[in-house]
């Protein structure tokens, strides 16, 4: 009731307002009193009991979706998520979660939060919270019963992975502190290497702690930043990481809004720490938003060498509002543009077709001068200096991941081994991956290349059922498809024993572990040394004008 009095409150008074103003809005105006009387109505003569509020936010999110991703409506709800936003802090539990067969299953899990205090690991089942059953529940229905006030508890039952009993947990919520630098080290010849996963309210003094961290105990001669799958967040801390590199007074970013408010130009503003530092930063097609803002700084001063594949292009800026019952929403304020003027918005949500944001034309996309004189575009994105040898997947490995195998088949290992000699020197053998194949065996899983996808759909043809020799050459096909799938298995041998590898670590050394085990196979850090311990190249780079 009070969600319903709020809507039509709200409706009200704004539509008031605007009529109270000198040049009014008639359009505002009269919708907001539509959508008020259509509300009221539905709440009034509706055959079924309504959820109001859950009707209402489904209401704005569709009206919201029609404008671009990032506009988002939280109730109070969901205040949580608005926390973890600006401050990379929330009530919560410590921990991911998944969805496998309709349960709920435990992911990752962070040392020394309330999971973990509570004895509930990677691979346990949650089976019901607070007497309510979980079974069926989406991942994002899951995630809001599990964050919440810290300080607040929660019950829930559980069917633990090792020992397959069911247990009943009481769990007090906490503040939860997600990093934004997970992983930092020296990797070889006196070269640092700094993993920033997000940017959150204290990402730039993390890596300044990291960088000031490596260089007690040895020289840096060159850093390695690492802003792959880095979706982002708030741009002043995009600005005060670029602080820590280029001298002040330098524009890192500029903002242009419809409203003069949202004009703004972020400037360096004190001395660098890391004047000279040499910097590969690497980027892939998940690298976003602030990352890009970043990565941009540092290639349109020609201060560090981009290496990867190009970033996502999202040159949008975001804004969080305070409502009314404390709800809040974020709202594309503005564009951003970094220092040579591009823009690299990759879609326009203003000019849609067939309801999708359309692509600028690369006929069209502007060229641009570096600090050095080097050309760059507005692609939609930033092109990287050097794109990586790097290949994506192939798609049986991507199945296996998504269909959880790799993850399975490791808490598979973890239930089997209480702990491992060694994260820098734990190895599977042949043997484990003899393992893994029979674990498939045991799960009935089967690959199904596009080809036996194909065939498979011929074989369900009448046409081809009624006629039995060409049924039994389809059949023998297949089976040579099905054989040939099984090659593909093992030509990915090595990449997928690298992930279970991974997972089994993360199990055991936390995300930390995980993002070292990953360097020690990463074909971009390796060419991102190669490039620092070549000064020449380096300096070549960043001097030379692209034609």
């Amino acid at each position: 009731m009070r969600y319903f009095l709020f809507v039509i409150f709200v409706a009200f008074t704004f539509s008031q307002n605007i009529k109270a103003q000198p040049q009014t809005d008639f359009e505002i105006s009269r919708n907001l009193d539509i959508y008020s009387s259509v509300f009221q109505q539905l709440y009034l003569h509706y055959a079924e009991e309504m959820q109001v509020g859950e009707l209402n936010k489904k209401a704005i999110d569709a009206m919201l979706l029609a404008l671009d991703p990032y506009t988002n409506f939280y109730p109070e709800a969901e205040i949580e998520d608005v926390k973890y936003l600006k401050t990379g802090r929330y009530g919560g539990v410590g921990a991911s979660i998944h969805i496998q067969n309709d349960t709920i299953v435990v992911g990752s899990v962070l040392k020394n939060y309330p999971f973990y205090k509570a004895g509930i690991f990677a691979g346990d089942r949650l089976l019901s919270a607070d007497g309510q059953s979980l079974i069926g529940k989406t991942a994002d229905q899951m995630s809001e019963i599990l964050k919440g006030a810290a300080g607040s508890q929660i019950k829930l039952e559980v069917k633990k992975l090792k020992t397959g009993q069911k247990e009943t947990k009481i769990v007090e919520r906490e503040e939860i502190k997600i990093n934004n630098v997970p992983y930092f080290g020296m990797l070889e010849k006196g070269l640092g290497y700094v993993k920033l996963s997000q940017f959150n309210e204290t990402a730039a003094s993390e890596i300044d702690q990291a960088i000031t961290k490596m260089q007690s105990t040895e020289k840096l001669e060159g850093l390695v930043l690492d802003l792959r799958d880095n979706g982002g967040g708030l741009l002043q801390q995009a600005v005060e990481i670029m602080d820590l590199f280029l001298p002040p007074g330098l524009l890192v970013v500029e903002t242009k809004g419809k409203m003069k408010e949202e004009n703004h130009r972020y400037l360096t503003y004190r001395p660098a720490k890391y004047p000279d530092m040499p910097v590969v930063v690497l980027i892939n097609e998940r690298s976003a938003s602030a990352s890009e803002i970043v990565a941009g700084a540092f290639q349109d001063y020609d201060r560090g060498v981009i290496l990867g594949k190009k970033s996502f292009g999202k040159g949008l800026v975001q804004k969080v509002f305070p409502l009314s019952y404390n709800a809040q929403m974020k709202v594309t304020v503005a564009k951003y543009y970094i220092p040579s003027g591009r823009c690299i918005q990759e879609l326009n949500y203003g000019d849609k077709k067939d309801g999708k944001a359309t692509k600028t034309a690369d006929s069209l996309r502007g060229t641009f001068k570096t600090q050095n004189g080097r050309i760059v575009y507005d692609a939609g994105g930033i092109l990287p200096d050097i794109e990586t040898k790097f290949t994506d997947f192939e798609p049986i490995v991507i199945d296996l991941a998504v269909k959880r195998m790799i993850f399975n088949f490791a808490l598979n290992y973890v239930h089997n081994h209480d702990s491992i000699h060694s994260q820098e020197s734990f190895d599977l053998t042949d043997d484990d991956y003899e393992d893994f194949k029979k674990f498939l065996d045991s799960k009935e899983y089967r690959y199904e290349s596009l080809n036996l996808k194909m065939m498979n759909k011929i074989l369900e043809d009448s046409a081809v059922n009624s006629n039995e020799s060409l049924a039994k050459q389809a059949e023998s096909l297949k089976k040579l498809l099905i054989e040939n799938d099984l090659v593909h298995l093992d030509k990915n041998k090595e990449i997928i024993l690298q992930l279970i590898e991974q997972d089994i670590i993360s199990y055991y050394y936390s995300d930390a572990g995980r993002a070292k085990r990953i360097l020690k196979s990463d074909i971009s850090t390796k060419e991102a040394v190669e490039l620092l311990t070549d000064n020449q190249r380096y300096k070549n780079l960043l001097s030379k004008i692209m034609q």
